[in-house]
Protein backbone atom coordinates (compact mmCIF):
# COMPACT_ATOMS: atom_id res chain seq x y z
CA UNK A 1 0.00 0.00 0.00
CA UNK A 2 1.32 3.32 -0.72
CA UNK A 3 2.60 5.41 2.21
CA UNK A 4 0.72 8.83 0.66
CA UNK A 5 -2.70 6.15 1.16
CA UNK A 6 -1.86 5.42 4.75
CA UNK A 7 -1.25 9.04 5.41
CA UNK A 8 -4.61 9.71 4.15
CA UNK A 9 -6.18 7.33 6.44
CA UNK A 10 -4.46 8.39 9.37
CA UNK A 11 -5.33 12.64 8.73
CA UNK A 12 -9.12 11.32 7.91
CA UNK A 13 -8.88 8.99 11.29
CA UNK A 14 -8.09 12.32 13.22
CA UNK A 15 -10.99 14.65 11.44
CA UNK A 16 -13.08 11.89 12.93
CA UNK A 17 -11.91 12.20 15.90
CA UNK A 18 -12.47 15.94 15.73
CA UNK A 19 -16.00 15.22 14.61
CA UNK A 20 -16.24 13.48 17.85
CA UNK A 21 -14.79 16.06 20.20
CA UNK A 22 -16.83 18.97 17.96
CA UNK A 23 -19.94 16.52 18.59
CA UNK A 24 -19.46 17.28 22.35
CA UNK A 25 -18.96 21.02 22.11
CA UNK A 26 -21.82 21.35 20.23
CA UNK A 27 -23.98 19.33 22.88
CA UNK A 28 -22.72 21.70 25.56
CA UNK A 29 -22.63 24.87 24.01
CA UNK A 30 -26.80 23.88 23.29
CA UNK A 31 -26.82 22.91 26.70
CA UNK A 32 -25.78 25.80 27.75
CA UNK A 33 -27.61 28.45 25.44
CA UNK A 34 -30.89 26.65 26.62
CA UNK A 35 -30.53 26.02 29.95
CA UNK A 36 -33.23 27.13 32.08
CA UNK A 37 -31.52 28.98 34.63
CA UNK A 38 -29.67 31.33 32.04
CA UNK A 39 -31.03 34.09 31.30
CA UNK A 40 -31.88 34.85 27.55
CA UNK A 41 -28.71 34.99 25.52
CA UNK A 42 -27.75 37.94 23.15
CA UNK A 43 -26.16 37.53 19.84
CA UNK A 44 -22.66 37.83 20.96
CA UNK A 45 -23.00 35.23 23.84
CA UNK A 46 -24.67 33.24 21.06
CA UNK A 47 -21.70 33.33 18.63
CA UNK A 48 -19.26 32.64 22.06
CA UNK A 49 -21.22 29.83 22.68
CA UNK A 50 -20.74 28.41 19.06
CA UNK A 51 -17.66 30.13 18.19
CA UNK A 52 -15.76 27.43 18.95
CA UNK A 53 -17.83 24.37 17.99
CA UNK A 54 -18.23 26.00 13.94
CA UNK A 55 -14.13 26.76 13.67
CA UNK A 56 -13.51 22.83 14.60
CA UNK A 57 -16.52 21.69 12.14
CA UNK A 58 -14.98 24.19 9.42
CA UNK A 59 -10.98 22.37 10.28
CA UNK A 60 -12.69 18.90 10.03
CA UNK A 61 -14.29 19.42 6.59
CA UNK A 62 -11.13 21.34 5.90
CA UNK A 63 -8.81 18.41 6.85
CA UNK A 64 -11.17 15.30 5.47
CA UNK A 65 -11.63 17.22 2.02
CA UNK A 66 -7.54 18.17 2.25
CA UNK A 67 -5.98 14.86 3.26
CA UNK A 68 -5.22 13.97 -0.06
CA UNK A 69 -3.41 17.12 -0.54
CA UNK A 70 -1.21 16.76 2.37
CA UNK A 71 -0.60 12.93 1.81
CA UNK A 72 1.59 14.36 -1.74
CA UNK A 73 2.92 16.95 0.74
CA UNK A 74 4.34 15.18 3.48
CA UNK A 75 5.19 11.69 1.89
CA UNK A 76 8.80 11.66 -0.21
CA UNK A 77 8.09 11.65 -3.93
CA UNK A 78 8.67 8.13 -4.30
CA UNK A 79 6.22 7.02 -2.99
CA UNK A 80 7.22 3.48 -0.94
CA UNK A 81 5.10 1.00 -0.82
CA UNK A 82 4.19 -0.35 2.92
CA UNK A 83 4.24 -4.22 2.82
CA UNK A 84 0.98 -4.99 4.48
CA UNK A 85 0.52 -8.01 2.73
CA UNK A 86 -2.65 -9.93 3.13
CA UNK A 87 -4.75 -6.63 4.75
CA UNK A 88 -6.78 -5.01 2.27
CA UNK A 89 -8.12 -0.96 3.08
CA UNK A 90 -11.18 -2.63 4.65
CA UNK A 91 -8.69 -3.66 7.42
CA UNK A 92 -6.70 -0.37 8.11
CA UNK A 93 -10.32 1.36 7.98
CA UNK A 94 -11.16 -1.23 10.76
CA UNK A 95 -7.95 -1.19 12.66
CA UNK A 96 -8.49 2.75 12.73
CA UNK A 97 -11.80 3.09 14.01
CA UNK A 98 -11.38 0.12 16.19
CA UNK A 99 -8.10 2.55 17.42
CA UNK A 100 -10.09 5.56 17.88
CA UNK A 101 -12.82 3.61 19.70
CA UNK A 102 -10.57 1.95 22.16
CA UNK A 103 -8.61 5.18 22.84
CA UNK A 104 -11.96 6.99 23.23
CA UNK A 105 -13.48 4.40 25.43
CA UNK A 106 -10.06 4.43 27.55
CA UNK A 107 -9.65 7.82 28.17
CA UNK A 108 -13.05 8.95 29.33
CA UNK A 109 -14.48 5.46 31.03
CA UNK A 110 -12.69 7.08 34.22
CA UNK A 111 -14.04 10.14 34.37
CA UNK A 112 -17.43 8.67 33.18
CA UNK A 113 -17.74 6.40 36.45
CA UNK A 114 -16.38 9.10 38.69
CA UNK A 115 -18.92 11.60 37.51
CA UNK A 116 -21.54 8.61 37.40
CA UNK A 117 -20.78 7.91 41.87
CA UNK A 118 -20.67 11.32 42.05
CA UNK A 119 -24.60 11.71 40.88
CA UNK A 120 -25.43 8.68 42.49
CA UNK A 121 -24.15 10.17 46.08
CA UNK A 122 -26.23 13.70 45.27
CA UNK A 123 -29.64 11.78 44.51
CA UNK A 124 -28.84 9.03 46.80
CA UNK A 125 -27.68 12.69 50.36
CA UNK A 126 -29.80 15.61 48.95
CA UNK A 127 -33.17 15.65 49.46
CA UNK A 128 -33.57 19.28 47.80
CA UNK A 129 -31.04 19.22 44.80
CA UNK A 130 -29.40 22.68 43.91
CA UNK A 131 -30.34 22.81 40.39
CA UNK A 132 -27.99 25.77 39.58
CA UNK A 133 -25.30 23.47 40.65
CA UNK A 134 -26.53 20.44 39.40
CA UNK A 135 -26.67 21.92 35.58
CA UNK A 136 -22.91 23.20 36.18
CA UNK A 137 -21.95 19.68 37.10
CA UNK A 138 -24.27 18.42 34.10
CA UNK A 139 -22.05 20.72 31.72
CA UNK A 140 -18.57 19.69 32.96
CA UNK A 141 -19.88 15.49 33.17
CA UNK A 142 -21.34 15.70 29.47
CA UNK A 143 -18.08 15.74 27.68
CA UNK A 144 -16.55 13.00 29.13
CA UNK A 145 -19.88 10.70 28.91
CA UNK A 146 -20.27 11.62 24.80
CA UNK A 147 -16.65 11.16 24.21
CA UNK A 148 -17.04 7.78 25.69
CA UNK A 149 -20.45 6.99 24.18
CA UNK A 150 -19.22 8.08 20.96
CA UNK A 151 -15.77 5.78 21.50
CA UNK A 152 -18.30 2.98 21.94
CA UNK A 153 -19.90 3.42 18.54
CA UNK A 154 -17.06 3.80 16.87
CA UNK A 155 -15.41 0.59 17.97
CA UNK A 156 -18.80 -1.44 17.75
CA UNK A 157 -20.04 -0.06 14.35
CA UNK A 158 -16.05 -0.57 12.98
CA UNK A 159 -16.31 -2.95 10.33
CA UNK A 160 -19.75 -1.40 9.39
CA UNK A 161 -17.92 2.24 9.30
CA UNK A 162 -15.14 0.55 7.25
CA UNK A 163 -17.40 -0.49 4.37
CA UNK A 164 -19.60 3.03 4.30
CA UNK A 165 -15.82 4.83 4.42
CA UNK A 166 -14.96 2.02 1.36
CA UNK A 167 -18.26 2.31 -0.46
CA UNK A 168 -17.92 6.44 -0.39
CA UNK A 169 -13.99 5.45 -1.98
CA UNK A 170 -14.90 3.49 -4.50
CA UNK A 171 -17.56 6.05 -6.01
CA UNK A 172 -14.91 8.69 -5.94
CA UNK A 173 -12.58 6.53 -7.78
CA UNK A 174 -15.12 5.43 -10.25
CA UNK A 175 -16.25 9.17 -11.43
Amino acid sequence: MPLKSIVVIVLRLFALSWLLHDITLWTQATLTALSPTRAAASLSECLALFALPCLLLLAVMLLWCLAGLIARLVSPDSDANVDLTGLTLYHLYCFGFVFLGLYFVLSSFADVINWMHYFALRAHNSSQPNTETEGKYLYQAARPALTFVGGLISLLGAPRWARKLLRREEKIRAA
